[in-house]
């Protein structure tokens, strides 16, 4: 029976696939939805996975301006309380209040299934249950939070500066769900190149100063 039980429990895409659902039934009867409409499906589990989910949308090489800034404030929190071992404390109200543009939930549809593509759907139901050790925990807890740093950095015309960090957090995250080490490994592959890419961009400032770096940006 507890087998049977453990089975009918929703892996971590369903989990996601479904608070993307239940933020287009808002859409639709409110016009508008926020982050706490977001992570409320989630219940126990907006922690990891709500960060997951604010961090879809910036996998696109199209810069979300300030969006960038607030949801990577979100998610620089929800990293916190990973650290803390927790996945269910809520965010301040002021942020949970902040509205989601419905082309942004819609970016994030297109990301979601990218990402599964990407990570094989992993995995089950008894996967997304089991706990990692508190270490784990706390490691995939500091690869979000320095996820969500890098992702706030303001360089909007080089798209791999948000792709990288923002795909980090969400192999951080997964990882984290699933008790995988793979994505786990995956998240520390994608910080390693932001944070390349910020130091070859910090070096050529240094180097040639900013204005000659800002004109060989577009060139790049």
């Amino acid at each position: 029976m507890e087998r049977q039980v453990e089975e009918a429990q929703p892996t971590a895409p369903e989990r996601l696939r479904h608070a993307l659902r239940e933020m287009e039934a808002r859409y639709e009867a409110a016009g508008q939805a926020s982050i706490g409409d977001l992570l409320a499906p989630l219940g126990p589990h907006a922690g990891a996975l709500g960060a997951a989910l604010l961090a879809l949308p910036f996998l696109s090489p199209v810069s979300l301006g300030p969006i960038t800034t607030v949801a990577a404030a979100a998610i620089a929190l929800l990293g916190v309380r990973m650290l803390r071992g927790r996945d269910h404390l809520p965010l301040p109200d002021r942020l949970l209040r902040v509205s989601i543009p419905r082309v942004v939930h819609r970016a994030m549809h297109a990301a979601l299934d990218r990402v599964i593509r990407w990570t094989g759907g992993r995995r089950g139901a008894h996967a997304l249950e089991r706990r990692p050790p508190a270490e784990a925990k706390r490691l995939c807890g500091a690869g979000v939070l320095a996820g969500a740093l890098l992702l706030a950095v303001p360089i909007p015309l080089l798209p791999l500066t948000n792709t990288l960090p923002a795909a980090a957090v969400i192999f951080f995250a997964l990882g984290w769900a699933n008790a995988d080490r793979r994505l786990t490994t995956w998240g520390f592959g994608a910080l390693a190149g932001s944070v390349a890419i910020f130091g070859v961009l910090g070096a050529s400032v240094a180097l040639l100063g900013t204005e000659a770096v800002r004109q060989l940006l577009p060139v790049l």
